[in-house]
């Protein structure tokens, strides 16, 4: 078992056969697992908002006050998610490579849900799952896309596009499911169970993935060895620096916060430097700690514009990858109020719907759980998906208004945006009847709004951010795209906790203002954006 799961690198396939033109022997176990891995994440995340105010209200807290309670612990729960991928790249491509990474964060992500199946009854049991999920899921997200590309070859390049419309389809097929189950299960049989069977399910995952292990190619880390551990040691301390606030504001004082950042900053750029030292990297970091640390230093020239410091030890082609990234940084900064709107589906429009009639069918047959409506979202985006790619998108041609990549995320934070004047409306009603009084068939129209933003927003904003990155900054550039999901959580959680007591309605004319104001930003920089497709 042990040289399973280390693995004898010399028997392994690192380079794709370029000659087949068929599937790779590794596909069907990576969407295997990545389908097992989704209906687990999406299943336990569908009752975190009824399990943990519950938890919250058994504290003493009001009803209300737990439920802001709440959402903000599954908002910075969500913010680690999107966080983490940023070691695990790192991990995977500098040091033991996908495979191993995928396979240990598993392990890590099967414990986290075997704590929450048997500390379901404790706010410590709960943070404890929920961070090692984190990681787990964190670390597998920057992998999986990667090592799926990894497997192909350039005789069957072009399946690639099919295989990543299953791994989408797979996702929201399990995540359909899962929503309409694992809360039927929360409230049949427990929590225990309902958190329970997610874990099964991650570690079936976990054991497909494992049995493809000699099926894989396995694309080796660069550099491996000692520069790789000082890579990972290097981001582990900058990422500590900058997420201490991020995650843990309400456990610390200031001076803590401070006290982390200066550590980790400083042990961060010591092992830089000796990284360095070993042999240099001219990186996306290189560039840019060069360039901060001449600017800070006072021995950058004025004029020279910003990455001019860096012309005295990286050639032009070298410093344009940084560039590219920062310039797409700056588009990608106002989607984090996008996500900041969407991710309370989960949360916000579940109390919501907790308030509603739930019953459907003749002679009220059937009672929803307020949980499963969120099952609405991956049902509309199989349909919406093909709805903007056939019919939308191609009519705003036919109009001579074609959708560029940066004007359909315009659009697309715009519908985000109506979707929270709708639910809006939906709640107004709510407010001025009796509880019960209002369908929950009504939560539809701001569901299909939102989602038209998702498939706008997040489909159209990867593809947008692959054309523009550098052939050697993808992944770094991915790494910010799931950054934005990190800083739009971490929005809801500071208002959230910032105005106790907020009603919904309030709260959420507050999200679709700024969303309308983050919009109008997004289309104001959309328009001077000059863009460079780098796919070749």
């Amino acid at each position: 078992m042990a040289n399973d799961l280390t693995l004898d690198k010399t028997a392994l396939r690192t380079e794709p056969d370029h000659e087949t033109t068929g599937w790779p022997p590794g596909v069907p176990y990576i969407v295997g697992n990545e389908a097992c891995e989704r209906f687990s994440y999406y299943g336990m995340q569908s009752i975190l908002q009824v399990h943990f105010t519950a938890l919250f209200v058994a504290q003493g807290m009001t009803s209300d006050a737990a439920g802001d309670e709440a959402k903000a612990s599954i908002h910075l729960f969500k913010a680690g998610v999107y966080a983490f991928p940023m070691i695990g790249a790192i991990v995977a491509d500098r040091l033991i490579g996908k495979y191993l990474t995928i396979f240990w964060v598993s392990l890590l992500y099967c414990a986290g849900h075997a704590v929450l199946a048997v500390g379901d009854g404790s706010l410590t049991g709960m943070f404890l799952g929920l961070g090692l999920i984190a990681v787990g899921s964190g670390g597998i997200k920057p992998c999986v896309s990667a090592n799926v590309g990894d497997q192909f070859g350039r005789g069957n390049r072009s399946k690639i596009e099919t295989v990543y419309q299953i791994f989408y389809f797979s996702i929201n097929f399990g995540s359909f499911f899962a929503t309409i189950m694992i809360p039927w299960l929360y409230s049949a049989y427990g929590a225990g169970v309902a958190f329970g069977l997610p874990g099964v399910l991650m570690g079936i995952a976990t054991f497909i993935f494992w049995l493809g292990r000699r099926n894989f190619v396995h694309a080796p880390p660069k550099p491996g060895g000692r520069l790789g551990v000082l890579d990972v040691g290097v981001a582990v301390c900058l990422f500590t620096a900058f997420a201490s606030y991020l995650f843990f504001e309400k456990f610390l004082p200031w001076w803590g916060h401070l006290a982390i950042f200066v550590g980790g900053l400083g042990s961060g750029l010591a092992l830089f430097d000796l990284r360095q030292k070993t042999a240099a990297d001219d990186g996306f970091l290189s560039v840019m700690i060069h360039t901060c640390r001449a600017w800070v230093s006072g021995k950058a020239t004025r004029g020279a514009g910003f990455f001019g410091p860096a012309r005295a030890r990286f050639d032009e082609a070298t410093i344009d990858g940084p560039r590219s990234v920062l310039r797409v940084v700056s588009v990608f900064a106002l989607v984090s109020v996008f996500w900041a709107l969407f991710d309370q589906h989960h949360t916000s429009w579940i109390q919501q719907a907790g308030q509603m009639d739930l019953w459907i069918g003749s002679d009220r047959g059937i009672l929803l759980k307020s949980s499963q409506i969120a099952s609405l979202n991956p049902m509309l985006i199989m349909l919406l998906l093909p709805f903007a790619k056939f019919l939308l998108y191609p009519g705003f041609e036919k109009l001579g208004l074609p959708l560029t990549p940066l004007r359909r995320m315009t659009v697309g934070m715009a519908f985000t945006s109506l979707s929270f004047v709708a639910i809006w409306f939906v709640q107004k009603a709510i407010d001025s009847g009796a509880p019960g009084s209002v369908h929950v068939a009504w939560q539809a129209i701001p569901y299909v709004l939102i989602t038209l933003g998702e498939v706008m927003v997040s489909v159209t904003g990867l593809e947008f951010a692959y054309t523009q990155a550098p052939k050697r900054m993808k992944s770094t550039i991915m790494g910010f795209w799931l950054l934005t999901v990190t800083l739009g959580n971490k929005l809801v959680a500071l208002i959230t906790l910032a105005n106790r007591g907020m009603s919904l309605a309030d709260s959420f004319v507050l999200y679709a203002v700024l969303c309308a104001i983050a919009a109008a930003l997004f289309g104001l920089r959309a328009y001077f954006y000059v863009g460079k497709d780098q796919t070749a």
